[in-house]
């Protein structure tokens, strides 16, 4: 780039340009201030009107040593300057003013002025002709040629065509059609100046086949203080801003020619997220920093050069993971981030959002990712929610979509961030079935009990029944009662703390959401939120009333403990009347104690077995609400593949190199993989499996009908395989339950699936559809031509890019100069390897300097480029 020059330091930029100014030398001019302050007066005016690009063209003349002084004032406040004229050209009634705009480093060679040789000649034998009022000798087409006697770059722009002494004015529609022939006029009048009337546009499209040069804008100001504030149009001043990268003139010329992408009348603001500049720190890039450019990035260099490198850090840079399914070269790509940074190695970029915001985002090597905003880290935030839905494709990636593990993760690129909310539906719909699972394992471990429980009771029973057939029963009747009141207190008192610790946790759990609320206030509804303000600390209050009734159930809790200590006074008391009625009892092998023993495990194995009656009914109701809830989980996954569905259908709505065809839950193979893995050692054959996925949509399915006499599940295996299944089964229930079958995806390319194409028609498709997509704001891909030919580069792929490069940033590693030059790329990183160090030379394809390297390093060299040169210009022969 144009090194000295801040406003190149990102690559191209859009300038506002002025191809009509008159200066202090014209005749019509009008400056009242000192003479010494003109350039300085002048130069102040067109930076505060934000001209970048300026053309002095005074009438009939050029000052070489105004012209000089100016741009040299000019370049010093970041302002190119062009020499030119308004020539008066002896054509129509009135003639017609030409801007004949000059390359200087051509016409003011070595001091030389060949500007005034050229004016001298074209008034050669005429007297004062410099004012707009003069006319020259020639009309334009012997103007052009005499231009061209110079053998020295230049380009017209016809100025006010529509006024006196303009083209369209001065000129009938016979001559401008003649004019519009004449392979001179096509090559050297680049602009149209002033335009303004629609049907003077249709009629030029007429006369000129459609094909018109590209219309600019001029101040023509006759004193300081207009320029860059006439030509004005419903009170709105009319403006050209033009794309180039460096400041010279082969980049407004070649502006001028691709107008359909570098001229546009408004500032062409950044509309995506984008990476502004990225700085190293350590490693082969210390100390390096490549600013990019919102549009397109192209970095080159040899083989081995460190491309690759550095594509691959920035990357790592924004936290796109690699995946060892999605990405063959995983270890690979690793390593070189790793060799390119080294231990302790830092990355910083400038991060830019899509609403102008900066960011920093810093990460060490082998660290998360912090970001700032204003010095201050934006805790949670994440590279990917300022530029949005980053791409990535390394070397030969693209050619490997077509398989389903690469075209699942092609499609979470595209779609991922819309199906996040549904997710987390999905994942609570989840987190509901475990948890209903658990509490029916808790339920099984405690209801298989039962039998245990039922064979004890019958056990004490028995026992019992001997004291009752020696009436001892009923000589411990009274203690029996006591212990029975006694175990009631107890389990009292623990059901009184489980309420009081329950109501407790459920004000600790809300407790501290109430001020954040009450925290909030509104500039624009500030008496709507008082009274929503008002009703909250209502609602709030009562709320706290749980914390008043907490209490108050502490203190009867405490009251129930000294009526506890009343009762147990009370049994101390009655103890040594139990003992005298034990000792009286006096019979063989019978001991008072373990009849109250015995009485203590009945009175509980009955407690028990009431709540396990009640656990089983609650069994019932848990059941019920498990198969509620894979219903609505199966639901949410139809949801899920809805949305999927919708978003496809707009992207194959809305381009046509490629389609994708989706169905639900019909990845069978992931289907058949999962279960052979969770199977393995279940001695169930293939066919077994086949049965399984032949006849269910999904495990749910198969849980449903488990149990079944005559199910399909049921009929199809032994009996022992049957057995074995269900073992398997409700030891992976979890899992097993909350499987969801993958969507099968398949991209069809030319009415076939794309894995049925070579591998260079796959990349072709794929790198057509993720630029029309338009919905990534970054697309980085490493050498995307490894797998393309030449023509799908140029005919395909380089005309889609230029359509979309304002809309996405793009970074491309590539060997191949098509892609930087025909795809006019804003700004290029020449990479150089030498003694462990990554050099870098940064610059447009405006830079003389970056199509140096451009024909050395891609297109072997200035030799070779012209040998290439020669001979495709005699097959085109």
């Amino acid at each position: 780039m144009d090194k000295e020059f801040e406003i190149f330091k990102n690559g191209s930029t859009w300038l506002r340009t002025d191809f009509h100014l008159h200066t202090k030398a014209d005749k019509e001019f009008i400056y009242q201030g000192e003479d010494n302050s003109f350039v300085s007066d002048y130069v102040h005016q067109l930076s505060q009107k934000g001209i970048g690009v300026a053309a002095i063209t005074n009438h009939n003349k050029f000052d070489y040593n105004e012209y000089k002084a100016l741009a040299k004032k000019a370049r010093k406040q970041e302002i190119y300057v062009l020499p030119g004229v308004e020539l008066s050209v002896n054509d129509g009634a009135n003639g017609i003013h030409c801007l004949v705009i000059f390359n200087p480093l051509e016409w003011l060679e070595n001091s030389t002025d060949y500007i005034n040789q050229f004016i001298t000649q074209t008034f050669a034998g005429k007297h004062n002709y410099e004012n707009e009022n003069g006319r020259s000798n020639d009309n334009l087409t012997e103007t052009i040629k005499k231009l061209n006697a110079f053998e020295k770059d230049y380009f017209i722009i016809m100025a006010h065509i529509e006024q006196r002494s303009g083209f369209y004015n001065e000129l009938d529609g016979g001559r401008i059609q003649e004019l519009g022939k004449n392979p001179l006029f096509r090559k050297t009048v680049l602009g149209f100046q002033k335009v303004r009337t629609r049907d003077i546009i249709d009629k030029l499209n007429l006369w000129l086949d459609n094909d018109l040069p590209v219309f600019v804008e001029g101040s023509d100001a006759k004193k300081i203080e207009d320029i860059g504030t006439g030509n004005s149009v419903n009170n709105i001043t009319q403006k050209t801003f033009l794309k180039i990268g460096a400041f010279n003139f082969e980049a407004i010329k070649y502006a001028l020619l691709d107008q359909k992408y570098r001229q546009a009348n408004e500032t062409k603001e950044p509309v995506n997220g984008y990476i502004k500049s990225i700085s190293f720190k350590g490693g082969k890039l210390d100390g390096s920093t490549l600013h990019l450019n919102h549009s397109m990035n192209n970095l080159i260099g040899i083989r081995g050069s460190g491309k690759s490198s550095i594509l691959e850090a920035i990357r790592y840079s924004l936290d796109i993971d690699l995946t060892r399914n999605q990405n063959v070269d995983f270890e690979y790509k690793t390593n070189l981030v790793n060799a390119l940074l080294g231990s302790g190695g830092k990355i910083t970029s400038v991060l830019v959002d899509d609403q102008g915001k900066e960011y920093i985002a810093e990460k060490i090597l082998g660290d998360r990712t912090n970001i700032y905003q204003d010095g201050e880290l934006q805790l949670g935030l994440k590279p990917n929610a300022i530029v949005k839905k980053p791409i990535y494709f390394g070397q030969k990636d693209l050619s490997q979509i077509g398989d389903s593990l690469s075209t699942e993760y092609l499609i979470s690129k595209l779609i991922g961030d819309r199906l996040l909310n549904k997710k987390r539906e999905v994942d609570e719909k989840n987190q509901e079935v475990l948890r209903l699972i658990s509490e029916l394992k808790k339920i099984d471990s405690k209801v298989a009990r039962k039998a245990d429980i039922e064979a004890k009771q019958a056990e004490l029973k028995i026992k019992i029944q001997v004291f009752k057939d020696n009436e001892i029963d009923k000589k411990l009747e009274k203690q029996i009662s006591f212990d029975k009141d006694s175990n009631f207190i107890k389990r009292l008192e623990k059901f009184e703390q489980k309420v009081i610790d329950g109501l407790n946790d459920y004000v600790g759990e809300y407790e501290d959401s109430f001020q954040s609320f009450k925290a909030y206030s509104s500039k624009e509804n500030s008496l709507d939120i008082d009274k929503l303000k008002q009703h909250f600390l209502a609602f709030e209050n009562i709320f706290l009333e749980a914390k008043t009734l907490s209490s108050r159930l502490v203190a009867e809790n405490l009251e129930l403990e000294e009526l506890h200590k009343g009762f147990n006074v009370k049994y101390e008391e009655l103890k040594e009347e139990f003992s005298k009625i034990k000792r009286e009892i006096n019979l063989p092998n019978i001991q008072a104690d373990d009849y109250v023993k015995y009485t203590k495990e009945l009175d509980l194995s009955k407690a028990q077995l009431s709540e396990l009656d009640k656990l089983s009914k609650k069994k019932k109701e848990l059941e019920t609400q498990l198969k509620q809830t894979l219903i609505s989980l199966q639901k949410l996954w139809h949801n899920e593949f809805e949305i999927v569905q919708e978003e496809i259908k707009k992207v194959n709505d809305d381009q046509d190199s490629i389609k994708i065809a989706v169905e639900f839950k019909g990845n069978k193979q992931d289907f058949e993989s999962y279960l052979k893995e969770n199977l393995r050692g279940s001695n169930l054959r293939g066919n077994n499996i086949q049965v399984i996925i032949d006849n269910y949509s999904d495990l749910i399915a198969v849980y449903e009908d488990l149990n079944q006499p005559n199910s399909t599940i049921s009929t199809s295996l032994s009996d022992v395989q049957l057995h074995t299944f269900k073992e398997y089964f409700n030891s992976n229930i979890e899992a097993f339950l909350t499987y969801r079958i993958p969507d099968k995806f398949e991209i069809i390319y030319r009415n076939r699936s794309l894995n049925e194409h070579s591998l260079g028609q796959r990349a072709s498709a794929l790198i057509i559809f993720l630029l029309t997509l338009r919905e990534s704001d970054l697309i980085i891909i490493d050498q995307p031509e490894d797998d393309l030919d030449n023509q799908t580069i140029y005919n395909d792929v380089i005309k889609v890019l230029k359509e979309l490069k304002n809309t996405s940033q793009f970074i491309f590693a590539t060997h191949n100069p098509n892609i930087p030059v025909l795809g006019d790329c804003e700004q290029i990183v020449s990479c150089r390897y030498d003694s462990n160090i990554i050099k870098t030379n940064l610059g447009s394809i405006d830079d003389e300097t970056i199509r140096k390297e451009i024909v050395n390093i891609m297109e072997g060299g200035k030799e070779a480029f012209n040998n290439r040169k020669r001979i495709y210009e005699l097959w085109t022969h």
